[in-house]
Protein backbone atom coordinates (compact mmCIF):
# COMPACT_ATOMS: atom_id res chain seq x y z
CA UNK A 1 0.00 0.00 0.00
CA UNK A 2 3.03 2.40 0.86
CA UNK A 3 4.23 2.11 -3.06
CA UNK A 4 1.40 2.47 -4.38
CA UNK A 5 0.75 5.69 -2.50
CA UNK A 6 4.15 6.85 -3.02
CA UNK A 7 3.88 5.66 -7.07
CA UNK A 8 0.31 7.88 -6.88
CA UNK A 9 2.18 11.04 -5.25
CA UNK A 10 4.00 11.73 -8.08
CA UNK A 11 1.72 10.44 -11.07
CA UNK A 12 0.30 7.21 -12.34
CA UNK A 13 0.79 4.53 -9.76
CA UNK A 14 1.28 0.44 -10.72
CA UNK A 15 -1.39 -1.98 -9.55
CA UNK A 16 -0.99 -4.44 -6.29
CA UNK A 17 0.48 -7.82 -7.50
CA UNK A 18 -2.44 -9.81 -7.39
CA UNK A 19 -1.83 -12.35 -5.06
CA UNK A 20 -0.54 -9.69 -2.62
CA UNK A 21 -3.33 -7.85 -3.08
CA UNK A 22 -5.63 -10.91 -2.16
CA UNK A 23 -4.18 -11.35 0.96
CA UNK A 24 -4.30 -7.74 1.45
CA UNK A 25 -8.26 -8.20 0.94
CA UNK A 26 -8.32 -11.01 3.30
CA UNK A 27 -6.16 -8.74 6.00
CA UNK A 28 -8.87 -6.08 5.76
CA UNK A 29 -11.94 -8.12 5.79
CA UNK A 30 -10.24 -10.60 8.96
CA UNK A 31 -8.39 -8.20 10.67
CA UNK A 32 -9.27 -4.24 10.20
CA UNK A 33 -13.28 -4.52 9.73
CA UNK A 34 -14.34 -6.56 13.14
CA UNK A 35 -11.37 -3.70 14.87
CA UNK A 36 -12.78 -0.61 13.49
CA UNK A 37 -16.81 -1.85 14.43
CA UNK A 38 -15.69 -2.26 18.13
CA UNK A 39 -14.07 0.98 19.29
CA UNK A 40 -15.30 1.95 22.41
CA UNK A 41 -16.35 5.40 22.16
CA UNK A 42 -18.11 5.01 18.32
CA UNK A 43 -19.14 2.00 17.68
CA UNK A 44 -20.93 0.96 14.50
CA UNK A 45 -24.07 -1.32 14.07
CA UNK A 46 -24.86 -2.81 10.76
CA UNK A 47 -28.14 -3.74 10.11
CA UNK A 48 -27.67 -6.84 7.87
CA UNK A 49 -26.20 -5.26 5.19
CA UNK A 50 -24.43 -7.66 2.74
CA UNK A 51 -21.31 -6.99 0.63
CA UNK A 52 -19.74 -9.52 -2.05
CA UNK A 53 -16.65 -9.11 -3.18
CA UNK A 54 -15.48 -10.29 -6.22
CA UNK A 55 -12.09 -10.97 -7.39
CA UNK A 56 -12.10 -11.02 -11.02
CA UNK A 57 -8.23 -11.42 -11.94
CA UNK A 58 -7.89 -14.93 -10.32
CA UNK A 59 -10.26 -17.28 -7.49
CA UNK A 60 -11.33 -14.93 -4.83
CA UNK A 61 -14.94 -14.18 -3.33
CA UNK A 62 -16.00 -12.63 0.26
CA UNK A 63 -19.34 -11.97 1.58
CA UNK A 64 -19.45 -9.60 4.05
CA UNK A 65 -22.52 -9.25 6.63
CA UNK A 66 -23.06 -6.43 9.20
CA UNK A 67 -25.19 -6.85 11.89
CA UNK A 68 -25.67 -5.83 15.16
CA UNK A 69 -23.15 -8.20 16.74
CA UNK A 70 -20.54 -7.11 13.90
CA UNK A 71 -18.92 -8.35 10.98
CA UNK A 72 -19.48 -12.14 9.57
CA UNK A 73 -17.09 -12.86 6.57
CA UNK A 74 -17.15 -16.28 4.48
CA UNK A 75 -15.81 -17.12 1.62
CA UNK A 76 -17.97 -18.11 -0.96
CA UNK A 77 -20.35 -16.99 -4.11
CA UNK A 78 -23.63 -15.69 -2.63
CA UNK A 79 -25.46 -12.72 -3.34
CA UNK A 80 -24.92 -9.59 -1.06
CA UNK A 81 -27.24 -6.07 -1.24
CA UNK A 82 -24.12 -5.15 -3.34
CA UNK A 83 -21.60 -6.70 -5.46
CA UNK A 84 -18.33 -5.65 -6.11
CA UNK A 85 -16.01 -6.92 -8.92
CA UNK A 86 -12.78 -5.71 -10.36
CA UNK A 87 -8.93 -6.84 -10.14
CA UNK A 88 -7.38 -7.81 -6.68
CA UNK A 89 -5.76 -4.81 -6.85
CA UNK A 90 -8.75 -2.68 -7.77
CA UNK A 91 -10.93 -3.78 -4.50
CA UNK A 92 -8.05 -3.48 -2.19
CA UNK A 93 -7.34 -0.40 -3.05
CA UNK A 94 -11.64 0.51 -2.74
CA UNK A 95 -11.22 -0.98 0.88
CA UNK A 96 -8.71 1.04 1.91
CA UNK A 97 -10.83 4.06 0.73
CA UNK A 98 -7.72 5.07 -2.36
CA UNK A 99 -10.16 4.16 -5.18
CA UNK A 100 -13.22 5.17 -6.12
CA UNK A 101 -16.60 2.65 -6.40
CA UNK A 102 -17.31 4.26 -10.08
CA UNK A 103 -13.81 2.34 -11.14
CA UNK A 104 -15.21 -1.09 -10.07
CA UNK A 105 -18.33 -3.20 -11.25
CA UNK A 106 -20.89 -2.54 -8.96
CA UNK A 107 -24.29 -4.45 -9.07
CA UNK A 108 -27.35 -3.63 -6.48
CA UNK A 109 -28.06 -1.44 -4.18
CA UNK A 110 -24.90 1.18 -4.89
CA UNK A 111 -26.07 3.57 -2.37
CA UNK A 112 -24.53 1.18 0.61
CA UNK A 113 -21.04 1.60 -1.14
CA UNK A 114 -21.44 5.01 1.12
CA UNK A 115 -22.43 2.80 4.31
CA UNK A 116 -20.01 0.54 4.27
CA UNK A 117 -17.31 3.38 4.82
CA UNK A 118 -19.77 4.27 7.56
CA UNK A 119 -19.35 1.31 9.29
CA UNK A 120 -15.69 0.49 8.65
CA UNK A 121 -14.07 4.11 8.12
CA UNK A 122 -11.06 3.36 5.33
CA UNK A 123 -7.43 3.81 6.48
Amino acid sequence: MHRWDAQAALGDPEPIEPELACDGIDEVLDVIVPSRLRGPEDAREGHGETYHFHRTDGPGEWLVRFDAQGATVTREHAKGDVAVRGAASDLLLFLWGRLPGERLEVLGDASLLGRLFELVPPG
